[in-house]
């Protein structure tokens, strides 16, 4: 961490979406610049700083919600114009705030990004790429899932435009004039691009941050796509956002979480294919919507920030701020003005909450008919698949502050919180399954995150299951609202692959067909995988990854047919049993047949060996630290080499650093999901069912805890079975 770096709030606007502030540039090199950003209510304001005070330059009506904002020119020189995308409409605006550009679009869906090169004007919405040059649209392109964000390069020796999109769950692809050039896979699900300002405008390099908390690059070279990750996420919030920071140091990356925390990564301008480095960190509190980095307030450079809540504030050298401060350079006079302005800005907000106040009390004691609602709140939530330990997050993020949450479940469930939080338990009545758990927060908190994890049982989860959460922000009057979490029954299949990839890979294989359409197989698929699903089509393939085992789940459906391959074996008994139920619940006849290989457990488990005897080996470890932890040893008497007490390899056990979240063992869960995998295989075999099940399960449970793994064998095996 090199660098010091001090906060200072500008001013607050409404609720913002990603990518909606933008820097203009200036006039000339460290020159004070203006800046712009639109908000949810359709505002949108262009801004310059001025002793550390706001100067508003123009400010729009309210309106439809403003979901992108760019900053370019139409006649190649700086650039000079805003334009700002709502609903399906897209105007541009000179630095005074005249419109010069309106166009209404023929999209059905809300645009979420868009890009500007010169006369060309690329719109995303939904799955659609639309492409306008001269404000005539040119072509239209409709990708495989939801459009996230978009890069517009342009084509040497030619008038045509290259376009690098991230498409969710697919990964990134190149497109030119309305065709496919070349695509890639990336798993950590990128969600955000942005081009270093450095690189000319032919070169297609782009910077990519992830849902993952991951960031990498992508180039494309010799008519190849290609990406690298860089850093890698391991725990960090999901990458919201990305700009870039000119420093004394050199050119920064600056990257925007959900966690609330912004950090600068310190490029190679020589070669971006290096690792960034790590050089400032800072947390906010909240989801952080935009950085920009560039001279607000002074002469100098300083990293420009908009949080989900409307916060706008800057980053700089303490040592600008010094200088910069009103109190050492005002005078007397110049304080007394600005404390009577804040004076009455405060009454006036006062004397207007009394009005509200008065005019709600009338309201209610009124003889006439009518319906006191509170406005909903402005909350979003997003629950993320499982992780390799088995966890569910779902992130909580408001506008207001957060008093309480009421949690509820009918099913047993481990729930985790973050440390701002204080959870408890209520415990079930009789013999209930039933959850319910008090959440309360700390004062000013916006941004409320949990885990959460069924409780492994006997038998398959063959539906989803349903969390009710009751957010209760502080204030009066006292509202709550509610949210809907589905957990579903295959929560660790999260991670999205590239189905081409595993042909070869299939030991069991699930059909099923009938009166079924596209759309009601999505709606049964959302209650047994996590995230997303592609929008309904002719025909659908998807393909996810078991993040814990490496197992695949192959998805192909269309309208009364749908084939699901994997080398799990639970995998396809969980989808028989779910798309059974779901097709009773609607009434919908179904013909569903198995085919299982005989040896489809005894191949999943070969390929499981390594991971097993490593999961053992921590596991041993882990039971073996905690025993020597118990016998209190002195630590001067545990450490000396002249008369040691403890074996060497005791002792460096015991020297090791004890399990935590990164650290733990898995061996347990291995345990469950392997003698699950036996009693499903006998449950859709034929064969299965004429065997001693029950003394098989007792025989494999016992070889796995002792990691006897040749005995195991022997009992996946059809023959061993047969003998018993």
């Amino acid at each position: 961490m090199d660098y010091d770096l001090a906060r200072i709030d500008y001013t607050v606007c409404g609720i913002t979406y990603p990518d909606t502030m933008k820097i203009l540039p200036g006039a000339g090199l460290m020159v004070q610049q203006k800046f712009a950003i639109g908000d949810k209510n359709g505002v949108l304001q262009c801004l310059s700083i001025k002793d550390e005070e706001p100067t508003v330059h123009f400010k729009t009506l309210p309106g439809k919600p403003i979901t992108s904002v760019q900053v370019a020119s139409s006649s190649g020189t700086a650039s000079d114009k805003i334009f700002a995308a709502s609903g399906n409409e897209v105007k541009g605006y000179t630095r005074k705030g005249k419109v010069f550009l309106s166009i209404e679009t023929s999209l059905s869906e809300t645009i979420t990004s868009m890009c500007v090169l010169g006369s060309d004007l690329i719109l995303c919405s939904g799955h659609t790429i639309t492409y306008y040059r001269d404000l005539q649209e040119h072509y239209t392109y409709i990708c495989d899932d939801r459009v996230l964000d978009i890069a517009a390069f342009a084509t040497p020796n030619s008038n045509r435009v290259r376009l690098l999109v991230l498409i969710a769950n697919k990964g990134a692809a190149v497109l030119e004039n309305g065709q496919l050039l070349s695509r890639t896979h990336i798993a950590s699900g990128p969600s955000r691009l942005s081009v270093p300002p450095a690189t000319h405008n032919t070169e297609l390099y782009s910077f990519y941050g992830a849902a993952d908390g991951s960031i990498g690059i992508i180039s494309y070279e010799e008519s190849k796509l290609s990406s690298v990750c860089l850093v890698e996420g391991r725990g960090l919030g999901s990458v919201v956002c990305i700009g870039w920071y000119s420093g004394s140091s050199g050119l920064h990356l600056a990257i925007g979480r959900h966690d609330g925390s912004i950090q600068l990564y310190l490029l190679n301008a020589n070669d971006f294919g290096d690792k960034p480095r790590l050089k400032y960190t800072y947390f906010c509190g909240e989801p952080v919507t935009s950085v920009c980095g560039g001279c607000v307030s002074s002469d100098e450079n300083e990293l420009l920030i908009a949080t989900f809540s409307g916060r706008i504030f800057a980053l700089r050298s303490k040592r600008v701020s010094a200088q910069a401060s009103i109190l050492n350079n005002a005078s007397l006079d110049a304080l007394t003005s600005r404390r009577t302005k804040l004076e009455q800005e405060i009454a006036r907000l006062e004397k207007q909450t009394a009005n509200e106040r008065d005019k709600y009390q009338r309201n209610t004691r009124s003889l006439y008919v009518g319906v006191s609602a509170p406005p909903l709140l402005e909350i979003q939530y997003e629950l993320s698949g499982a992780t390799i330990n088995g966890w569910q997050e779902a992130k909580i993020t408001s506008a207001v502050p957060l008093d309480m949450l009421f949690i509820y479940c009918s099913k047993k469930l481990n729930i985790q919180t973050d440390s701002a939080a204080v959870l408890s338990l209520c415990s079930s009545q009789g013999n209930s399954t039933d959850l319910l758990a008090t959440v309360r927060c700390q004062a000013g908190t916006r941004r409320f995150w949990m885990r959460i994890r069924t409780v492994l049982e006997k038998t398959s989860i063959s539906e989803a299951t349903q969390v009710l959460v009751y957010v209760l922000p502080s204030g009066a009057p006292r509202v709550a609202r509610l949210i809907k979490l589905q957990l579903p029954a295959l929560p660790y299949y999260s991670k999205h692959e590239d189905y081409d990839l595993f042909d070869s890979r299939y030991p069991c294989e699930l059909r099923v067909s009938g009166s079924f359409s596209v759309a009601e197989m999505t709606s049964w698929l959302t209650d047994a995988l996590p995230g997303e699903l592609p929008r309904p089509a002719a025909s659908i393939t998807i393909a996810r990854s078991h993040t814990l085992l490496g197992t695949v789940l192959v998805c192909r459906y269309q309208r009364g047919l749908a084939v699901f391959k994997s080398d799990n074996v639970s995998t396809i008994a969980v989808m028989r049993d779910l798309i059974s139920n779901c097709s009773v619940q609607k009434s919908i006849q179904l013909d569903i047949s198995c085919d299982l290989s005989e040896n489809c457990c005894v191949k999943s488990f070969q390929r499981l060996r390594d991971l097993i005897e490593s999961e053992y080996q921590k596991s041993k470890e882990d039971k073996l630290r905690n025993a020597l932890s118990s016998l209190d040893l002195d630590d001067n008497l545990a450490n000396d080499e002249s008369t040691p007490i403890l074996c060497s390899d005791y002792q460096k056990i015991l020297n090791g650093s004890p399990s935590n979240d990164t650290k733990e063992t898995y061996f347990e869960e291995l345990i469950g999901m392997i003698e699950q995998w036996y009693i499903d295989w006998c449950k859709l075999s034929l064969e299965g069912n004429y065997y001693n099940t029950e003394h098989n399960i007792l025989r494999l449970r016992n070889a796995l805890q002792n990691c006897s793994l040749d005995d195991v064998l022997h009992i996946l095996t059809n023959r061993s079975v047969a003998d018993t």
